[in-house]
């Protein structure tokens, strides 16, 4: 038993990864709900995410479906505003950024400064949006 303590212990420096994070695809499967990446950082302390993808011009940690982002917005915003945004989905096919979502340890998850992506993209029927997860301690 020894021996296999050595030989993770040698791997993990190997690796060079802290200890407080998850690679970034911990899983094969779809993609976790928030309320479940909200739940490792606030209970556990570990970033689910932590290594990103490239891919279209932006870095993300992963891909979410758009009805699950609508639900972590806590403002309104004016009509005019989406409709620019899904003009310039449809042209481009793409957001301009990945969606950030903030993830405190007081067990919260808000999209504050992308929340005009994510009412854009639902007004388009965009499926999926990408996501950047920012650990913070306090939302």
């Amino acid at each position: 038993m020894e021996n296999v303590w050595k030989l993770m212990e040698s791997w993990r420096r190997y690796k060079r990864s802290d200890h407080y994070s998850v690679g970034s695809d911990p899983f094969y499967g779809p993609p976790p709900v928030i309320n479940d990446v909200v739940d490792c950082w606030s209970q556990e302390g570990i970033r689910f995410f932590r290594d990103l993808h490239h891919a279209n011009g932006m870095s993300y940690h992963v891909m979410l479906p758009t009805e699950e982002l609508e639900f972590h917005i806590e403002r309104n915003l004016p009509q005019h505003n989406m409709a620019f945004l899904a003009q310039q989905l449809v042209e481009d096919g793409v957001p301009p950024q990945a969606v950030r979502i903030k993830v405190g340890k007081n067990g919260r998850a808000i999209i504050d400064q992308d929340a005009d992506i994510v009412f854009a993209a639902k007004q388009v029927g965009l499926a999926q949006l990408p996501v950047l997860f920012n650990f913070v301690n306090e939302v």
